[in-house]
């Protein structure tokens, strides 16, 4: 039986949705369902807005996601916004990129985290949120640029798919120049031995940092997806195990029928 995994781009436009499928369809396991979905009553932007104007509404979808029999949940930003309280609102797993780091790295040793800004206090916030310290090599810059509002919006509204290309594109260059600079650094300098790009829009480009410096590169997305995927199957197997015990030990020592009270 498939495992059914919702990935939800916390943006109120779809233009990075088919996008975003087309990197983590290839590395999804083969009985994943894989669903990639925007926002709806979202102001439409460009770039993620704060989290004050979508919250709700991804709350919304989280709870939406489990009715529609979703085995868990993967929300697409690297600052986890609204994870928390999504998982107090629904009994299936839900993750994000950031949370999926720091299970994964005990596992793989101390992980540099490459931000556009290293400055930016939401680093520090969820390392110390997640008890990552002890497994946090740095953090490094490598910094993008987009066009600006104006130009962005602009964009927006006249042609998406140039917008997408255009900041796909810077995203790519700074993959490939300072990307590949920090990491190498990372290693030579902070003895990391794993890398993780902290922007979704950096997925599916970290091949020429992979290829150039020998630390486990995590790709961002890919992380995310991977990590829900097993913690969704794992509470399948368990929640499946337990219905089979549950049988057995109801078929081995089954009930008299002069036991059960009536009802009468």
């Amino acid at each position: 039986m498939s495992i059914r995994i919702l990935y939800i781009n916390p943006l109120g436009t779809d233009m990075y949705d088919e996008y975003t499928s087309n990197i983590l369809q290839p590395a999804a396991c083969p009985d994943t369902e894989l669903v990639v979905r925007s926002l709806q009553d979202v102001p439409k932007t460009p770039y993620l807005a704060s989290p004050a104007y979508f919250t709700n509404q991804l709350l919304h979808a989280v709870i939406e996601g489990e009715k529609e029999g979703f085995d868990g949940i993967s929300i697409g930003c690297c600052a986890d916004p609204g994870l928390q309280e999504a998982k107090k609102l629904v009994k299936i797993p839900v993750s994000g990129p950031f949370e999926a780091l720091a299970h994964t790295a005990p596992a793989l040793g101390r992980v540099t985290i490459i931000a556009g800004n290293k400055n930016s206090g939401s680093w520090n916030h969820l390392v110390h949120q997640y008890n990552m310290a002890p497994w946090l090599a740095s953090v490094r810059e490598a910094h993008f640029d987009h066009p600006d509002p104006d130009m962005s919006m602009q964009l927006f509204e006249q042609d998406e798919s140039e917008l997408r290309r255009i900041v796909v594109a810077e995203m790519d260059r700074t993959a490939r120049e300072e990307g590949v600079n920090q990491a190498r650094l990372a290693l030579e300098e902070d003895g990391a031995d794993a890398v993780f790009f902290a922007c979704t829009l950096w997925s599916g480009l970290l091949e020429p940092v992979a290829r150039a410096v020998p630390v486990t590169v995590l790709d961002p997305m890919i992380t995310a997806l991977k990590y829900i995927e097993m913690v969704a199957a794992a509470r399948r197997y368990y929640s499946e195990y337990q219905l089979q015990l549950s049988f057995t030990k109801h078929a081995r020592f089954p009930v008299a029928a002069d036991a059960v009270p009536s009802l009468n």
